[in-house]
């Protein structure tokens, strides 16, 4: 019995002696002194600086990162088994006045895709790509509208019937796309399956000549170089370099060809980064003019815009949580002849979303 209660009293000893070290001294420096574990006479901030290190975490991985230099950089933190959605919206409003008469026109056109990360390798995403909805609703300057939706049923409308059958032909399809940490698509595989899809849905509904063409734009558009391009322009909205809090990039092209000449310039700023959202402004202009006679005929046009919005990463995957753009454009058209001429004024208002 005393021999237990012996061995009871040194387990209690040396738990004490862990969760309070014993003063044994002072130093030179006047610092206190304690015996460690190891048996070792040592200062006690010793111990607390280990206890401090091992309590450190290591910070989280993040897309958008803040370097030395107080420059952050960008680079897609997703993660594998997550689906990633992209549910685009653009809103149209138009309206042409001669002065003594006027008219408006509106469309919206929406579309949801779903991007779920299957792998990763070698700085290499793999993509299943779904494409889940597709509408349009079109309204002309008498008020009435039209529109589809894969979502209900097929129209009775035969034009726009078919446009209900091509998307509705991809609508649950999937496809492969591979991107890199920037978000460079790299490769896109299994289109063929969904062109024959859409064209089989079609085909009954058009007669030959229409079909050949709608083969010829299927093909241009469901192809790697289209569906890279809308990717990498839609999504990938910060540049390949390191940017500092403010700090400004743009992207301008003079526009030398063709009856309109002019130039369209963008400009965006890492507004703001925080833990849940890291904050892109844009604001852009556009300044078209161009001038043409023909039998007698002059006409000049002369076409300014504005665009500003927002758009709002996630700071920890990189993905775009939301975007907010406005287009607002004005065109001026003028037609000469015979010694008279008459304006034709447009305005409209292109408003795109994401998610």
């Amino acid at each position: 019995m005393k021999k237990i209660v012996f061995m009871m009293a040194i387990a209690m000893a040396v738990t004490s002696c862990k969760k309070d070290d014993k003063v044994v001294g002072k130093d030179k420096d006047g610092n206190e002194l304690i015996v460690n574990e190891k048996g070792d006479t040592i200062p006690q901030t010793e111990t607390n600086n280990e206890v401090k290190t091992d309590s450190i975490t290591k910070p989280e991985v993040v897309a958008v990162t803040k370097g030395a230099d107080e420059k952050y950089s960008y680079q897609y933190n997703l993660e594998i088994g997550k689906t990633y959605p992209m549910n685009l919206s653009i809103k149209n409003t138009q309206s042409a006045s001669d002065g003594k008469q006027s008219q408006k026109m509106t469309s919206e056109s929406k579309k949801q895709i779903d991007y779920t990360v299957k792998d990763f390798k070698d700085g290499v995403y793999t993509l299943e790509v779904k494409s889940k909805q597709y509408s349009e609703k079109m309204t002309d300057p008498t008020g009435k509208s039209i529109s589809y939706d894969t979502s209900s049923a097929k129209p009775a409308n035969k034009d726009i019937a078919v446009s209900w059958s091509i998307y509705k032909a991809m609508t649950g399809k999937t496809y492969t796309m591979k991107i890199d940490q920037k978000g460079k698509v790299v490769s896109v595989d299994g289109l063929d399956v969904i062109k024959k899809s859409i064209l089989n849905s079609v085909k009954s509904q058009v007669n030959a000549e229409e079909f050949k063409l709608f083969t010829q734009i299927i093909d241009n558009s469901l192809n790697k170089e289209a569906i890279s391009s809308q990717f990498e322009e839609t999504m990938n909205v910060f540049p390949n370099k390191t940017l500092a809090l403010k700090e400004s990039w743009s992207d301008s092209q003079k526009i030398d060809k063709g009856p309109m000449k002019g130039n369209i310039s963008m400009k965006r700023t890492l507004s703001n980064v925080e833990d849940q959202h890291t904050t892109i402004t844009v604001a852009g202009s556009q300044s078209l003019k161009g001038n043409e006679s023909q039998e007698g005929v002059k006409m000049s046009a002369n076409s300014n815009a504005n665009v500003d919005g927002k758009i709002l990463i996630d700071t920890k995957s990189g993905w775009i949580n939301k975007v907010n753009l406005t287009k607002k454009e004005t065109l001026k058209r003028t037609v000469e002849a015979q010694g008279q001429s008459q304006t034709m004024t447009e305005t409209a208002t292109t408003v795109t979303t994401v998610n």
